[in-house]
């Protein structure tokens, strides 16, 4: 199994991904400054039609179970088993990658594209080896805490090879699940129903199962189903800002974890990529001064980056603005889809021939 250090990191390093970029660009911008004739870009500010009928589609799971005073006469409430299964800490930063969706956008089909030119039996190599063929199978990753949780359809995947592979000892856990654990290391992966995968520290994999079958509830509240739109989303406390942001960010690290309570993020990458980044914090004047100090070099970045022809920096600056509102602000950032499909204009070029 994958050692909980390098779980760690892939976890943190996705959360960190988003809030990195979203700190730096906040860190140039202007309390209330809006760039002049900004084109038209779709921010994920909230659900959409789609949206809500996808995270309504996913609610098949009773948030009581009968055991815990829920009678036949009582509404059910249903929430989303996967939501639910987060096995979250008060100060875990978790990030949920809608990888299907993410799959369809436009920066799904430039990233699959560009593996395929250079490995183009990557996938289907994937598919041999575990059961699982990315591209179709997976549904939802999400980095929460010191676990990741995998949602999709894992009916074919090759435990038996696994098992094997890890050299795990396997056994039914729960109404539902099978825990494979390895000797000594702590570590444990979990089947629930073919539906989801967990993987992480054995605690944390077995409270996910609980969770996920009404035998413990979930320790945060903040997970709401109703959060669950865009490709990318997830929430992290203020605190954790400090360990996210790089260590030359320090200074703003500080700052961000001294004022935020809350960072939720929600990226939408259907065309433009474009992220909201909300920033929560008690009301006073040390968020609103965090928001106005952020933004003293947003106009100085703009004008270097014209300065020095930076066309990329100039461009996301452009979509670049901070919006303040009560208790808070807005940090809203977009890299335009013509930008994007610079990133990926040199794929394939590994596997060309050089030319006599």
């Amino acid at each position: 199994m994958a050692p909980r250090a390098t779980r760690t990191r892939i976890a943190v390093g996705a959360a960190a991904l988003l809030l990195a970029a979203g700190a730096w660009i906040s860190g140039l911008a202007e309390r209330g400054a809006r760039p002049p004739e900004r084109p038209d870009v779709s921010f994920p500010k909230y659900p959409r039609q789609a949206e809500r009928e996808r995270i309504a589609a996913r609610q098949t799971l009773p948030a009581r179970p009968a055991a815990a005073g829920r009678t036949d006469e009582d509404p059910v409430e249903l929430r989303d088993p996967f939501l639910r299964s987060l096995p979250l800490g008060d100060g875990d930063a978790f990030v949920v990658l809608e990888a299907n969706a993410l799959r369809h956008s436009r920066l799904g089909e430039l990233f699959v594209q560009c593996v395929l030119a250079d490995h183009p039996e990557a996938f289907a190599e994937i598919a041999r080896e575990t059961g699982i063929d990315p591209l179709k199978d997976v549904d939802r990753v999400a980095y929460a805490g010191r676990a990741v949780v995998v949602s999709g359809f894992f009916d074919r995947v090759k435990w038996d090879a696994f098992q094997k592979s890890a050299n795990a000892r396997s056994a039914p856990y729960g109404d539902g699940a099978t825990l494979w654990t390895s000797e000594g290391d702590g570590e444990a992966v979990a089947s629930w129903r073919d539906q989801l995968v967990i993987a992480g520290p054995i605690a944390d994999v077995r409270r996910a199962v609980d969770q996920v079958e009404g035998r413990a509830e979930p320790r945060r509240k903040d997970v709401a189903d109703d959060m669950a739109y865009g490709e990318l989303y997830g929430v992290v406390p203020g605190a954790a800002a400090r360990d996210l942001l790089p260590a030359e960010d320090g200074a703003l690290a500080a700052r961000l974890a001294a004022a935020a309570q809350r960072i939720e993020l929600h990226v939408d990458a259907q065309d433009d990529v474009a992220g909201v980044i909300r920033v929560t914090g008690e009301p006073g004047q040390e968020v609103d001064d965090l928001a106005r100090s952020l933004g003293a070099a947003l106009s100085i970045a703009r004008v270097k980056a014209a300065a020095t022809d930076d066309a990329k920096l100039s461009a996301l600056l452009e979509h670049a603005q901070v919006v303040p509102r009560d208790g808070g602000f807005t940090v809203e950032v977009a890299l335009p889809a013509d930008v994007l499909q610079e990133f990926f204009k040199d794929c394939g070029k590994r596997r060309a021939k050089p030319t006599e």
